[in-house]
């Protein structure tokens, strides 16, 4: 392991929850409500989406029938279904892997909705990824900083691009999605976080350990993730009892960021 993965992973492991804390907490802090990644129907116009589109479109042209998609952490599938629109779409099937099977589901509601074949694949990346199978594009959105190996993960979503022209795109945010709440953690729990793994040292370890420069891209979301009290407790593993004080206690720090950062590269 190179230098650039050995920084991400020391990163990461440092970041997790500790486990007398995790033990105590009244609900599992890593679950997602799956209406919070319900796809919109007209999708936000991100540099995300004009990667995928234009990959779409180039294995569309390349094949004559349609490019077959991969969502990876797909979620409700914001991300796949956002490069299937507008119609005529360059994409015939999409396919989303996620851990949560409720997503799952709300992911192939969708797809029914939009009358766009489909497949689902329950489980972690990258041990379901020989069921998931090769694909014109493979998309990664707001996963990376779930994971503390990361030349596996990385090198699972290129095995997962057809050759020809396929591609890869990632979509994160600069830090960990939850370095914003570190002063909170200080505040109820007297843990200290330390520094945040960064879309920079993904871009470091796809050098060092593939080869590869992404195409980069920062921007700003239209909209903020949910950063309520409500949820932030959760996040926190404090009790509804506390979520007065959680909002309390959110006054006193900068919101959430809105900044993000999309990679793209073909392996």
């Amino acid at each position: 392991m190179g230098v650039a993965a050995t920084r991400w992973r020391e990163r990461q492991s440092a970041r997790g929850i500790p486990e007398h804390i995790l033990r105590a907490a009244p609900a599992d802090p890593w679950t997602h409500v799956p209406t919070d990644f319900a796809p919109p129907a007209v999708p936000a116009d991100t540099p995300s989406r004009t990667a995928a589109r234009a990959l779409a479109e180039r294995a569309a042209a390349r094949t004559c029938a349609g490019a077959s998609l991969l969502d990876v952490g797909c979620g409700g599938g914001d991300a796949a279904f956002a490069a299937a629109w507008p119609e005529p779409s360059p994409v015939a099937r999409v396919v989303g892997v996620d851990r949560q099977a409720d997503m799952l589901g709300a992911f192939a509601a969708a797809a029914r909705e939009r009358r766009l074949p489909s497949g689902t694949v329950h489980g972690g990346w990258p041990d379901v990824a020989e069921r998931a199978g090769r694909h014109d594009v493979v998309l990664c959105h707001h996963v990376l900083h779930n994971v503390v190996d990361l030349p596996p993960f990385l090198a699972a979503l290129n095995d997962a691009v057809r050759g020809g022209g396929g591609g890869v795109v990632v979509e994160m945010l600069p830090e960990h999605p939850m370095a914003w709440l570190d002063p909170l953690w200080a505040h109820f729990h007297d843990v200290h976080r330390p520094e945040s793994a960064t879309a920079a040292d993904a871009v470091a370890v796809l050098g060092e350990e593939f080869g590869i420069e992404p195409g980069v891209h920062h921007w700003e979301r239209e909209q903020r993730l949910p950063h309520g009290p409500e949820w932030v407790a959760r996040r926190l593993c404090l009790p509804a009892e506390r979520v007065p004080e959680v909002a309390e206690a959110l006054a006193g720090i900068p919101p959430r960021r809105r900044a993000a950062v999309t990679l793209v590269w073909s392996p």
